[in-house]
This record gives C-alpha cells, structure tokens and sequence, in this order.
C-alpha cells in the first residue's frame, strides 16, 4: 500500500533526510519519497508498517512553538492525505517508472530535492550546474523531476553524483536558525554583493570601450549586467530593511508581539519571484560570454571582469539557494505558529 503524510512545520533539511534514511529502513517498507518544500513524505509499504512509519516521523522531524517566551522544538504530527505528494505530481510519468532508492545521507537518490542535495553535500552544487539542474531558484524540485525535464534518466544522474560525492559535513549554515541565518546572509552575500557590483561595472565599461569594436558581444554584456545590477541593489536594500528585521522580529524569543504575517509572506513569495529574474540575467550572461571564457586577444583587465562574473554568478546560487531553499521555508514554518498578524508590527 502506499500512504502519503503531511509533514507541516518541518524546517530541518537535515532532520528530514535523516527521518527518510529511518523510514527507509523500517521493514516492510519498499520505497520513500519526500520533499521539505512542499512538507509531504510518500511511503510504499505492508500494512502492519504504519504505527512504526508514523512513531519513525515523530522521533526525527520537529516544528516549533512558543511556551512562556521561550521557543522550544516540539514533535510533528504527520497527517494522512487522500492524493500523492505535490513534488511527485510535478515528475514526469518516467521518473515515476523508477523505483527509487533507499534514502542514504551519504547517497544520492531521484527522491532528493537539489536543494537538499547542495545542503547536505556541498561540493555537488558544481556538478548539478554543469547538468544544468537549478539547485538555487528551483531547489525544491527533486532530482528526479528535474533530471526527467532535461531527458537525463533520473536513476542515472543519482549515481553518478553518489560516485564523485565526497565525505564532507553538511554547510554550516544549514543548521542555523533563520535569524542567525539572516545574520550570515548579509555578512557574507550581502557584503560581497554591495563590494563586487561597483567593482565589475567598472571592469564592464573598461572593456567595452577598449575592445567594444571587435567584440560587439561586450554591448550586450553590459546592458545584461546594468539590468542585473538595477535588480540586485533595490533587491538587497528591501531584504536588508524589510524581509530581515521581519525574520529577526519573528525569530525573538522574548518578543511576543506578532509580527505582520500577511506582509511578510507577501515579501517572501515577491523576493523569491525576484531571485528568477536575477538568475534568467545571470544565465544570458554566461551565454553571451561563452561561458565566461575570455577571447585570445582580451586584456588582463578583460581576463578579470570575465572571472568576477563567473564569482558573481556562483556566490549568487549559493546565496538564492540559502534564501529559497532554507531560510524562506524556516520562515513559513515560524509563521504557522505564530498566532494572526497585528498589522503594522514591522513598518513597510
């Protein structure tokens, strides 16, 4: 039989490989799929398995609550659904035809996000982008949704990364809380972003008007990138002054104010829709410049402005993929139990 649970409130990618790792091994049952994003796990398996699948959940997966100013982690409870899980609806009919395989953290399965995946294993995110899988926009998707949409077999793809995954801990930051989370997304991406973009626009404007004439491609490089960086700084500033002190307000232990729930879902699902225009300007840019490869008649300078935007484009997957495929989620989770919005808690 197969039995599919909702998981509302999970907001631990670790705990929930973790728990798929468990249910994989609970005899009687056959095969797992699961997804964090859409908070739904799909289990195949024999009838007398389902007291030990659901205790399984509970004793891996928690959400959080407040009690007496303090937020303190509390056990889900799964609840059984009448259709599949949404990230297998997504899969094309051919990844379905694929028995998945057991959930291993240190093996990669169809049934994994790409987000999970870039979490857990982070030295992949290289090899998904060369596959040409969107770990950062689209991390939610499972690898299996994904690799069928390219015409990869599914199966195949998760091998091959399980054979040059290398031991590694999972990124640090995956086990902060959203706002220490916060707090390192604008140390280190925020930071690097508010140095670089100023830094690349002039290294842009150089080599256009040196090698403008030979290279009319370099037009394009530069309306690309002024669209990109016209993006990215209106972008930064509303996380900085908005999202980011709303995730902090949440966070607060001792703060029993609600905060604006209706404004800060709303700036989550704007940014997020934000983060894919940004990533549709990054990709024409590695088209236009071959892959930012620089000609053989390029300068030293043309060499430099190439490079920073292959730093740019890599340090800004890592940087949507925190946001989308960890913060934003821990976000939603907090904001279930937290109770209705007083508006006006956060100022717009």
């Amino acid at each position: 039989m197969q039995t599919t649970l909702r998981i509302a409130g999970a907001n631990c990618s670790i705990c929930f490989n973790e728990a798929l790792d468990g249910l994989g091994r609970i005899d009687g049952v056959s095969a797992v799929h699961g997804s964090i994003g859409e908070s739904c796990i799909e289990i195949d398996h024999d009838d007398a398995a389902l007291d030990v699948i659901t205790a399984t959940i509970r004793d891996h997966l928690h959400g959080i609550e407040m009690f007496s100013n303090e937020i303190r982690m509390v056990p889900l409870e799964p609840v059984a659904l009448s259709a599949p899980c949404i990230h297998q609806r997504v899969a094309h009919k051919a990844a379905c035809d694929t028995p998945p395989a057991r959930s291993d953290m240190n093996t990669i399965n169809p049934s994994m996000t790409l987000g999970e995946i870039v979490t857990l294993h982070p030295s992949l995110a290289t090899d998904l982008e060369r596959r040409g899988l969107d770990y950062c926009c689209h991390g939610a998707r499972t690898l299996a949704a994904a690799a069928v949409e390219i015409g990869a077999d599914p199966q195949a793809v998760a091998d091959e990364l399980s054979a040059v995954r290398v031991d590694e801990p999972a990124a640090a930051w995956a086990s902060l809380g959203p706002a220490d989370l916060v707090d390192h997304i604008e140390s280190v991406h925020h930071r690097y972003l508010w140095s670089e973009l100023s830094r690349i626009s002039a290294l842009v404007d150089k080599i256009v008007n040196v090698h403008g004439d030979r290279h009319h491609e370099l037009a394009e490089v530069q309306r690309l990138f002024a669209e990109l960086r016209a993006d990215f700084e209106p972008h930064l500033i509303r996380e900085e002054q908005v999202l980011f002190p709303m995730i902090r307000h949440l966070s607060a232990p001792a703060d029993q104010s609600s905060p604006d729930i209706e404004q800060l879902a709303e700036q989550i699902e704007v940014l997020a829709s934000e983060h894919e225009t940004v990533g549709a300007l990054l990709e024409e840019l590695r088209r236009v410049t071959g892959g930012f490869v620089t000609p053989a008649d390029g300068c030293a300078s043309y060499a430099a402005c190439y490079r920073a935007l292959a730093d740019l484009e890599a340090d800004t997957h890592l940087h949507v993929h925190k946001e989308n495929n960890v913060l934003f989620p821990a976000a939603r989770a907090l904001l279930v139990e937290r109770p209705a919005a007083s508006v006006g808690a956060v100022q717009r």
